[in-house]
């Protein structure tokens, strides 16, 4: 994380029902989306931006860092929640 701070953020039941079913298909290991090269690394974002320019989508249009810009931005942009409170949810 960002701020080498871990951030402990409690889950809903049905959250943690789709991580159960999520564990189905890619094994009980440490990550929920692992490496395709190795099930003790993370899946690399950029797994996620091939995955976008496959889907149409040019580098200038959407990136996998984008998602959390593009949240950060719609949830402030709402006035509906604590702006830090986002940003901690956001933190990475």
């Amino acid at each position: 994380m960002k701020w080498r701070i871990p951030l402990r953020v409690p889950l809903s039941r049905q959250v943690q029902a789709k991580i159960l079913e999520l564990w189905e298909i890619t094994g009980s290991g440490k990550y929920l989306f692992p490496s395709f090269r190795s099930p003790l690394r993370p899946m690399s974002e950029n797994t996620i931006n091939a995955a976008l320019r496959a889907l149409g989508h040019a580098q200038h249009e959407m990136t996998a860092h984008g998602f959390r810009s593009m949240a950060d931005s719609l949830l402030n942009e709402t006035g509906l929640f604590n702006p830090d409170a986002i940003e901690r949810q956001l933190a990475h």
